[in-house]
């Protein structure tokens, strides 16, 4: 095998697939490059048995062949190479020997390994599509992906549950605490079952393809695979199902506060710090339209206080407690000049949505249960 190749586009190359190369594996030959060189398409992938990543760019190519590489030591060779007189990389592999050469002098080697012994990834044929752009893909992720658990026996929460019908295709993540949903319309795309993705299948589409990409979705029984610009990021799905998230979500309340987004934000950090270390529980006092917040260690003997104006519909005066980094971490999501938190009772689960047309997604918190002195 041998090739020319801009050195930026390398570069660039063994960083979107390095990703999927794990950190520790028994299995020496994941812990390499594939590279496979057909004409003048270069090939480079990786993969941890659960998530590889595909990479096909242009070189200069002068004969096809393929070779595995550590692949540790080719992107930080790669990357050192921090000289800008340094524009492109020559590439010459003889019996499995890799001889990169950056200049008359300049030049390293590396010993791999037969190609036909890195794993074969899955192929999904006859499975369901969906065509995404990645803006769009970006905005699912946004509001689900601060959900999902890590809690190792409750496997089916540690994905985002991926579905379409009645014209809209959503993500929800949860972790029983907390959960996020967000919608698209997209007529005509319909997936006949709820899938489970890893969160970080989306996260390594996200980074290695542009802002303004479009990604197309292929699903299989067991896999998902996002495909954009020479880029392919194949997973395994997680195994359901899932929960059903639907029971928890209250669909009528008793109890409404609409409060102007920012200050409300401003006011939790003003009071937060005071928080118990481990709950991070604040108190909202809702009374008239006045929202008193509070929190309280004592621990170390702290407490703060703030208020603000807000617009309450319901009985009576209300107390109920948060986890205020979850709270303060839904409230930035939330990119409306208001937000809209609905309740029914101290403990049971509250909704905040953002104030405003087409929005499209909305959020539920669990209360913590307050403990009067």
């Amino acid at each position: 095998m041998k090739f020319q190749v801009e050195k930026a586009v390398l570069q660039d190359v063994l960083q979107s697939a390095i990703s999927a190369v794990p950190n520790k594996s028994t299995l020496q030959i994941l812990n390499n490059f594939s590279l496979r060189l057909e004409g003048n398409f270069l090939e480079v992938s990786a993969t941890d048995l659960d998530l590889g990543i595909r990479v096909k760019v242009e070189v200069q190519g002068e004969r096809d062949g393929a070779v595995v590489v550590n692949a540790r030591k080719l992107f930080d060779q790669i990357k050192n190479l921090v000289d800008p007189s340094i524009t492109t990389i020559d590439f010459d592999v003889k019996d499995y020997l890799t001889t990169i050469r950056w200049s008359e002098r300049g030049k390293a080697s590396i010993t791999g390994f037969d190609a036909s012994d890195f794993p074969p990834f899955p192929e999904i044929e006859d499975g369901e599509h969906l065509v995404l752009a990645a803006g769009e893909l970006a905005f699912l992720a946004d509001k689900t992906l601060f959900a999902t658990s890590n809690d190792t026996t409750r496997l089916t929460l540690n994905g985002i549950y991926l579905e379409s019908k009645d014209g809209f295709v959503s993500m929800v993540a949860t972790d029983g605490h907390r959960l996020g949903k967000a919608l698209l319309e997209q007529e005509g795309v319909v997936l006949e079952r709820g899938i489970i993705v890893p969160p970080k299948a989306i996260q390594h589409v996200l980074r290695a393809v542009s802002s303004d990409a479009t990604i197309e979705v292929s699903v299989s029984s067991s896999y998902i695979m996002f495909s954009s610009d020479g880029v392919q990021v194949i997973s395994k799905l997680i195994e359901g199902p899932y929960p059903k998230y639907e029971n928890v979500i209250p669909q009528k309340f008793e109890r409404t506060v609409q409060a102007k987004t920012v200050e409300f934000l401003n006011k939790i950090r003003s009071v937060i710090s005071m928080a118990n270390a481990r709950t991070r529980q604040i108190r909202l006092q809702i009374d008239g339209n006045a929202l008193d917040l509070s929190a309280a260690d004592p621990n170390v003997g702290g407490d703060s206080y703030e208020a603000l104006a807000v617009t309450h519909q319901g009985e009576g005066s209300f107390s109920i407690g948060f986890n205020g980094q979850y709270l303060s971490e839904i409230l930035s999501m939330c990119k409306s000049e208001e937000v809209l938190l609905k309740m029914n009772s101290p403990v049971g689960a509250c909704i905040i949505e953002p104030v405003g047309e087409g929005m499209n997604f909305s959020f539920l918190l669990m209360p913590l249960r307050l403990v009067d002195e």
